[in-house]
């Protein structure tokens, strides 16, 4: 075996090491929810009908999944009935995004609001 062989392979074996690393250390971050997220109990059970709190309701055709790493997971491959979620609405009140939630996340409750205060004008 060649020496520019082993350098290649240690230099691919570091690159790939660093990817990975990127990848545990956003994992392992906090992820950042909309003000305007809202929380529910996601039914998947029966897709593509889904009930979110007992309610029947639509996924919007651009919706995404994301899954408690925060990657995007299709419908289809969930299949839990009790799923805890944040979700977001677009225009149409379909459901537009989801994030599955973890034990952490769960406990923290839903994200702030936004508490913008008006400034008045004077004319």
């Amino acid at each position: 075996m060649s020496i520019a062989r082993i350098f290649r392979g240690l230099s691919i074996l570091l690159v790939l090491a660093g990817l990975t690393a990127s990848v545990f250390a956003q994992v392992a971050a906090d992820r950042q929810f909309p003000p305007n997220a809202k929380r529910g109990i996601l039914d998947m059970s029966n897709y593509p009908n889904v009930t979110l709190d007992g309610y029947s309701r639509r996924l919007a055709p651009s919706s995404r999944i994301f899954s408690v790493t925060n990657l995007i997971v299709m419908p289809s491959t969930l299949s839990g009935n009790n799923i805890v979620v944040h979700y977001t609405e677009n225009g149409f009140k379909d459901i537009d995004k989801v994030w599955i939630l973890t034990q952490s996340e769960i406990a923290k409750g839903l994200p702030a609001a936004n508490t913008q205060a008006t400034m008045p004008i004077a004319n």
